[in-house]
């Protein structure tokens, strides 16, 4: 029997809340391993970040198939592929020997956690009404693996050492796997998706390509800060151990997350969309002359503002493009933003390699300052149109009074 509407929405925001986060949790599993690896086989740091590019790859570019299949086959049945091959992965690092031979693991990790976002993105958009909010709340999932990550992950090394520390979270995935396949769920589109037909819907390409540009530009700044920010707190942080400081200034982007989706329902999105860059900047920039807990505050509220655009960014997303076709359009999205944002490994390594880890923090602020020219065009080209909406928002959009307790699980 089909679970009732209420109960349907529960599960799917279960189901691509425990994908959300176990995709987050792999993602930043290996740089707060980096640090034990690299003193562990007497290597530079960046050299040993270096072998996670390929996983960074795929993480982006697996995105393109994985939405293209979601928007023909159950979207449920993805979600399930990726958890099980994540665990299955892990599995498989726990007993590599070589670099190489982690390389490929974790280039397999990307692959599998790349099926994710454009799948689990999609699927929340079809089939619930108040999407900026269930953005805002699967968002705090991936958040909440942002924030646990490094400390849960630094705190296992140290006991297990980074291979059983594989080995540990691979069963674990595995036997989460096994139970969110008992999770019924029914993917029909809710009904304000279902008001508009994709194939007959004006798709507004300009505003859409900007987009796609400030989605590609804000992954490298995304993927960079990770990346650099365990090492940075290692040493420039005395007073907490750097796992600890990169999970506190992390804890922030939940907040974050659950503030911006709950501002996308009610306001302006592409104004939102540049506040909240615009923002990050100075936090960003003020990380890169500071140290200790100083350090860790700016940090926290740079997380803050570029992660809490995510759910803004997303409902901007879902308003240009027509239902049944999102899949896809959020595979070219995740696609572009992670798979650019990879490139943020060569970044790094040269940034740091010329003036050192401050220098790096220095380069992704002017990235940011890109995504925050990108944002201003299009808040400007909503000013030329004359209108506060592009083709889709009247269709899609659900009233303020929905959006707040239309059809979402209390």
């Amino acid at each position: 029997m089909a679970p009732q509407p209420a109960r349907n929405e529960r599960n799917v925001l279960l189901l691509t809340g425990v994908g959300h986060f176990t995709t987050h949790f792999f993602e930043l599993m290996f740089p707060t391993l980096a640090v034990a690896v690299a003193r562990q086989s007497d290597m530079p740091l960046a050299d040993v970040l270096g072998w996670s590019f390929f996983g960074y790859l795929l993480f982006g570019l697996v995105a393109l198939p994985a939405g293209l299949l979601a928007d023909r086959i159950s979207g449920r049945l993805l979600l399930l592929v990726a958890l099980f091959g994540l665990g299955v992965s892990a599995l498989a690092a726990s007993e590599v020997h070589s670099s190489r031979a982690l390389t490929v693991c974790l280039a397999v990790m990307g692959g599998f956690a790349g099926i994710y976002h454009p799948v689990g993105t999609s699927l929340i958009t079809r089939t619930i009404d108040a999407r900026g909010r269930a953005l805002g709340v699967n968002g705090m999932f991936g958040n909440a693996a942002i924030a646990l990550t490094p400390v849960l992950t630094a705190l296992l090394c140290a006991r297990l050492g980074w291979q059983e520390t594989y080995r540990v979270i691979g069963y674990a995935m595995c036997a989460l796997a096994v139970a969110c396949a008992f999770l019924p769920i029914r993917e029909s589109l809710a009904p304000a998706a279902a008001a508009v037909r994709g194939d007959a819907t004006r798709i507004a390409w300009r505003p859409l390509a900007i987009l796609y540009l400030a989605a590609a530009l804000a992954g490298v700044s995304y993927r960079g800060a990770t990346l650099v920010q365990p090492a940075y707190f290692a040493s420039h942080v005395s007073e907490l151990g750097y796992g600890a400081a990169t999970s506190i200034a992390y804890a922030l982007g939940i907040a974050g997350q659950y503030v911006g989706g709950h501002l996308a329902d009610r306001y302006d999105l592409r104004r939102l969309y540049l506040g909240f860059h615009l923002c990050s900047l100075p936090a960003l920039l003020a990380m890169s002359l500071l140290g200790g807990l100083p350090l860790v505050a700016c940090a926290a509220l740079f997380v803050f503002f570029s992660l809490g655009m995510q759910p803004i960014e997303n409902s901007l997303f879902a308003q240009l493009t027509p239902p049944r076709r999102r899949a896809t359009f959020f595979g070219l999205k995740f696609a572009a933003t992670f798979g650019v944002g990879s490139l943020a490994v060569f970044l790094v390594r040269w940034a740091d390699g010329v003036a050192g880890l401050s220098y790096v923090l220095v380069c992704l602020a002017g990235v940011v300052v890109l995504v925050v020219a990108a944002a201003a065009s299009l808040v400007s080209l909503q000013a030329r149109a004359g209108g506060p909406a592009p083709a889709l928002l009247p269709a899609l959009a659900p009233p303020l009074d929905k959006g707040r307790h239309g059809g979402f699980p209390p």
